[in-house]
């Protein structure tokens, strides 16, 4: 099995307690000889510097566990936030201390952002005309028994009070960015037998882009500050449950794309992994990951 990100950062932690019981086994002798409670002073001296290196590495280990359960458990990288969040930790040690182990963070950033982006582009059923150029990329994965039109019937039938809310709020929202919503959508059931599957079709406000039987549908919605396309697509194979990944993939046109899908991003992720929940009949969580393309 390939090395994940999450061993590599256990590794770095790992080593970075080794560094610290030698750079500061003084100090953390004095701490034991004082019998351990209260034997780290307020002020920073030699003995809070040892404690809290230690407690940092200790923190790089626990994440890298938890990253390494995530990866096995659901067959995935983490998202690139992880691997964003890796590199802005590294350049926040580096700046202030270029002569930091906190280097090594950089090419660990680098090396989940990297893993993260062939994931996205690996996914079954998604021409990769889909995902080119792409500002944001964020995947949610479910696992279910339906067919690929029950799944995609159910999760565009999802729509409680609580959706429609969010549609009336935004109305509001987009009004001061100069664009506008017409009207609020109305909740519908959709039935199997009734998704479109003909390049051309329409289903609510997205248009049918691409679409296989028990392999993916693409829809997409033009607007003039972005361009948004939501994919559904099935990793094949015999075995059930299978897994459903609802993909969501936008483009900005223009200034007024990034300032309204950062605003409405943290309930994008909330609303598509409802969603993404509803439509595979689960209560449970659902593995989330994302990952930037190249511009154009």
């Amino acid at each position: 099995m390939r090395v994940t990100t999450g061993t590599l950062l256990m590794v770095v932690g790992g080593l970075h307690q080794v560094v610290g019981l030698v750079l500061y086994r003084g100090p953390l002798w004095e701490m034991a000889s004082a019998g351990v409670l209260a034997s780290v002073p307020e002020d920073m001296g030699a003995r809070a510097a040892a404690f809290w290196f230690l407690v940092a590495g200790w923190g790089m280990m626990l994440l890298g566990a938890l990253a390494r359960w995530v990866e096995r458990e659901t067959g995935r990288p983490p998202p690139a936030s992880f691997g964003w969040g890796l590199l802005g930790l590294g350049v926040f040690l580096v700046v202030p201390m270029p002569v930091t182990g906190g280097w090594v963070l950089l090419p660990l950033g680098l090396l989940a952002l990297r893993r993260a982006h062939r994931f996205v582009k690996a996914l079954p059923g998604v021409p990769p005309e889909f995902l080119e150029g792409a500002h944001h990329v964020d995947v949610k994965t479910v696992e279910s028994e339906l067919s690929l039109r029950e799944f995609v019937a159910r999760l565009m039938s999802y729509q409680p009070a609580w959706v429609t809310a969010l549609f009336t709020v935004r109305g509001v929202f987009v009004r001061l960015l100069g664009l506008r919503q017409v009207g609020v959508p109305q909740p519908r059931r959709l039935r199997a037998e009734d998704v479109p599957m003909s390049r051309g079709a329409t289903a609510a406000f997205f248009t049918v882009r691409h679409a296989e039987e028990e392999r993916a549908w693409v829809v997409g919605a033009e607007d003039s500050h972005l361009d948004a396309v939501l994919a559904v697509c099935v990793e094949p194979g015999p075995t059930l449950p299978r897994r459903f990944h609802v993909v969501t993939v936008v483009r900005y046109r223009n200034w007024a794309g990034p300032v309204y899908f950062n605003v409405i991003r943290p309930f994008h992720h909330l609303v598509v992994g409802a969603m993404a929940r509803a439509a595979a009949g689960t209560l449970g969580s659902v593995a989330t990951s994302g990952a930037p393309t190249v511009h154009r």
